[in-house]
């Protein structure tokens, strides 16, 4: 069992570090379906992805505004500390006329604007739009992902908890039955019928299985913490875990897992790539607009006053107007290569995207082939531990037997015992891979 608790310890001791101290308590109760359904509401990377996704939806948001009307307006007042002097040539105002120095303006001046932009046409924006749209969905299939990666870790999180409770309950069980053996031959050897060394070979194996027992409690409080981590409780909630290890292996149908046919048109990861191949075209054609004139309107009105007092509120005085509309249209002609070399690398991230298309469809279809087959063999495995177990521990209470009667020695007594434990430990493993290559099978054959 060391290998459940050492992958998951460094983790969690990270966790205990940097989680704040609370003193409010709630109690949880879940089957394995109630967790995954909670941890879509609270796991923390999953409410991050969230936000991505109304990110990306606002970003849409964003693009669109560009294409409606751009209303800005500005107020500016100015005082002239000095106002500017500019120099008038010789015969400026006659052939004898000198250099002249001189200034204009007032020394106050104001004006207030409204400018109006509107986009007529603009083949970047047009196809951006599409782009954006396009990676918002890219981001929901992100999403879809990460809730997908987030049921399996709940799920492996929940089967460990069961398995490293049901190891400790074994371990428990094996210790209450060799500690009354111990009484027992302590006992018989104080009344001279039993020999110092089988005590002590029961005394040996008691404190093996008493440090077994700690490590196992260690381990399942570690699977505890984990799931807490995952499913985004606080470190001093408590969870009832409802589901028996028992009834889940027993509703694990093989022969559906490893019949059902495998679509990697329906696989997310696939999904995702067709989803980057079409952000990939937009980028090409966005690229490809670039050699397109792009057409605008746009109107402003400005009110102007010139004062050399400060009464620019004064309603005598007089505001001059001016107001245009115009139209705009910009014509890209030459630009050194610049867009010729970003069509080009818009093309070749086109066929990037298009050789993992079909890198991705043969991996996807051998991870399946290699899921199932992984699988299958985990199932007879585990067939092959349960029987191993059920004869080991009959060979271990046959030997306990006749070590009471006196037939066996307690060096065959430690070595039934040793053999029980090590196929105790292999079972209890085959149930987790078991339980994991299910999980990496029913992920790779989930349909979206």
């Amino acid at each position: 069992m060391k290998r459940i608790g050492i992958t998951l310890a460094i983790f969690i001791m990270l966790y205990f570090g940097v989680e704040q101290v609370s003193f409010s308590q709630s109690v949880y109760s879940f089957t394995i379906d109630e967790a995954q359904q909670f941890a879509f509401e609270h796991n923390y990377n999953l409410l991050n992805s969230e936000k991505d996704v109304e990110i990306a939806r606002n970003k849409v948001k964003e693009y669109l505004s560009f294409g409606f009307p751009q209303l800005d307006a500005s107020i500016v007042l100015n005082n002239y500390l000095s106002r500017p002097t500019f120099i008038l040539p010789e015969g400026s105002f006659g052939p004898d006329s000198p250099e002249q120095k001189i200034q204009f303006g007032t020394k106050y001046n104001a004006y207030g604007q409204f400018v109006l932009n509107q986009i007529i046409f603009d083949g970047r924006y047009l196809l951006g739009i599409q782009a954006c749209k396009k990676l918002l969905i890219k981001k929901q299939k992100d999403h879809q992902k990460n809730q997908l990666d987030i049921k399996e870790e709940v799920a492996k999180a929940y089967y460990t908890v069961l398995i490293t409770e049901k190891n400790e309950t074994i371990l428990d069980t094996t210790l209450l039955a060799v500690n009354n053996m111990l009484d027992e031959t302590r006992e018989i050897y104080k009344s001279g019928f039993a020999e110092d060394t089988d005590v002590d070979q029961l005394e040996l194996i008691v404190a093996d299985l008493e440090a077994a027992v700690i490590f196992s409690k260690n381990n399942t409080e570690l699977a505890y913490s984990y799931l807490k981590f995952i499913l985004g409780l606080q470190l001093n909630d408590s969870i009832v875990l409802k589901d028996d290890i028992n009834d889940l292996l027993s509703k694990v149908n093989h022969t559906a897992l490893i019949t059902q046919a495998f679509n990697y048109n329906q696989n997310i990861n696939y999904k995702i790539l067709k989803v980057q191949e079409e952000l990939a075209v937009a980028k090409l054609k966005v690229e490809q607009t670039e050699y397109l004139p792009a057409i605008s309107a746009f109107f402003s009105y400005q009110t102007q006053a010139q004062r050399n007092q400060f009464d620019l509120l004064n309603k005598k005085g007089q505001w001059f107007p001016t107001s245009i509309l115009g139209f705009e249209m910009s014509i890209p002609l030459w630009s050194s290569g610049t867009r010729s070399a970003k069509v080009q690398q818009a093309k070749l991230n086109l066929d990037k995207v298009q050789i993992s298309d079909e890198q991705l469809r043969k991996g996807l279809t051998i991870q399946a082939n290699t899921a199932k087959s992984e699988f299958y063999n985990a199932y007879l495995y585990h067939l092959n531990k349960s029987k191993s177990l059920k004869t080991a521990e009959k060979i271990y209470r046959k030997t306990a037997i006749k070590y009471r009667e006196g037939i066996s020695s307690s060096m065959d007594l430690l070595q039934a015992h040793n053999q029980f434990l090590t196929t105790e430990s292999e079972y209890i493993l085959s149930i987790m891979k078991l339980m994991e290559t299910k999980l990496t099978l029913e992920k790779l054959l989930t349909n979206f």
